[in-house]
């Protein structure tokens, strides 16, 4: 036996082989293309369907908003900037008053201009801006010192202004009330027909 260039790299070919074979997964016990092969049923494709559809119809069902939590957020967030602009108007001299509107509300300031003394919207302040409420929720009354006010009416805060502030804001049957007065305001969530 003669053992020439040809037969090493025979062997070394033979080891590579070896050493793939044992890399490589085994092969698969089906055949993938041609005649005999296998794919998903029809029916196998409607359970994977049915299955999509349903965690997708889950899925929206929980992310739809809650309107009690919606209105909740709400009033707490007007009871705690009635609360900030009332105290804003006392201890920094500032006249400040509210104006609550059908589907929003906005702060305004009385400021020294051109004319004289005026009332100018809060702008660019973080949290005293024009806010709307999300879409449904309205402002459905408003009552300083007892009497009804009509949405667009200035409502005066802090030492000269309102003794007591009553807004109901509300979406579909969720109702919640914000009352007050001197800088102290609390919100609660009012009965309703879908309690």
């Amino acid at each position: 036996m003669s053992v020439g260039p040809q037969s090493a790299s025979d062997k070394i070919e033979s080891y590579v082989n070896q050493a793939m074979a044992s890399l490589l997964p085994h092969p698969c016990p089906f055949p993938l293309t041609g005649k005999g092969a296998r794919g998903f049923t029809l029916m196998e494709l409607l359970i994977v369907l049915v299955i999509i559809a349903i965690g997708a119809s889950t899925a929206v069902i929980a992310l739809r908003p809650d309107p009690r939590g919606m209105v909740r957020e709400e009033a707490d967030r007007l009871a705690v900037l009635l609360g900030l602009a009332s105290e804003e108007s006392s201890l920094g001299g500032m006249a400040m008053a509210w104006v609550g509107r059908e589907d929003g509300y906005e702060f305004q300031k009385r400021e020294l201009t051109d004319l004289g003394p005026d009332w100018m919207v809060v702008r660019g302040d973080d949290l005293l801006h024009p806010r709307q409420l999300p879409n449904g929720a309205t402002v459905r009354s408003i009552r300083v010192d007892g009497k009804a006010l009509a949405p667009g009416q200035r409502v005066a805060l802090g030492n000269h202004g309102a003794l007591e502030l009553s807004v109901e804001i509300g979406l579909g049957d969720t109702r919640a009330q914000i009352t007050g007065a001197e800088g102290h305001f609390q919100s609660a969530l009012l009965p309703g027909d879908d309690s």
